[in-house]
């Protein structure tokens, strides 16, 4: 081949260079916003069985962080009040072990809530969500304090539970609300902090009344049972 050939002819091979990529904040959750989420009303059974064939895709990935900041900083406040009377050495131990496991815990607790909150009986998924899976997560609270070895207080641990309970209510009246939520379906995180007020309002309000109308219902089953055995004895006579 000649010079002037060699410098003629195209050229046939490319050196490839890697792409240089760059980094945006929204790369972070991308996985989480292409996740597909569990159809609302979907039956109780029909969306576990669905967390249970891909925890990973429906739960890890879905890890509340909103939830886990807020459990860590209301956990640890609680349980260092209810212990402040204690001058053990083990108290900030056990204060800090209380903040680390419900912050983690409280994650994929958040991420099980908003998989759940639209699923049908409701009835059902309330008492999951706010009895079962909050009393299993309380004995892995004091599974991980005695597995740390950290000084157990029966006050704290009270406290906590009683957190637990009332935390795991108020969680799914306002994931069912759209706050608190993570992915595609959030909103900002100071936006839901600045609603936090207004809900717990609602929510004292709607339990408030839900309590009345229990004990309204048992009155006036008490009522019809005492009109009825009056007219059964006067019907007698």
């Amino acid at each position: 081949m000649t010079i002037h050939q060699s410098l003629t002819k195209p050229a046939t091979r490319f050196h490839k260079f890697p792409r240089v990529v760059t980094y945006s904040a929204d790369m972070d959750d991308s996985r989480e916003k292409h996740l597909p989420a569990l159809p609302e009303g979907a039956p109780v059974a029909q969306a576990l069985s669905a967390l249970l064939r891909n925890p990973w895709q429906h739960v890890v990935l879905r890890w509340n962080s909103k939830a886990a900041v807020l459990s860590a900083f209301f956990r640890g406040v609680i349980f260092l009040i209810a212990s402040v009377k204690s001058h053990h050495a083990g108290r900030a131990s056990g204060v800090f072990a209380e903040a680390l496991f419900g912050a983690v815990s409280a994650g994929f607790f958040g991420a099980l809530t908003q998989s759940l909150r639209f699923a049908q009986p409701g009835w059902l998924a309330a008492l999951l969500l706010a009895g079962v899976f909050p009393l299993a997560f309380q004995l892995g609270d004091f599974t991980f304090h005695a597995a740390l070895g950290t000084q157990v207080f029966l006050i704290g641990m009270i406290s906590s539970a009683v957190f637990t309970v009332l935390s795991s209510g108020f969680n799914l009246y306002i994931m069912r609300r759209g706050t608190l939520l993570v992915g595609e379906e959030g909103n900002p995180f100071s936006q839901d902090l600045s609603a936090l007020p207004r809900l717990a309002l609602m929510f004292v309000v709607a339990g408030v009344m839900k309590t009345w109308r229990f004990i309204e219902y048992f009155l006036r089953q008490d009522e019809a049972v005492s009109d009825s055995v009056s007219a059964d004895n006067i019907a007698s006579s």
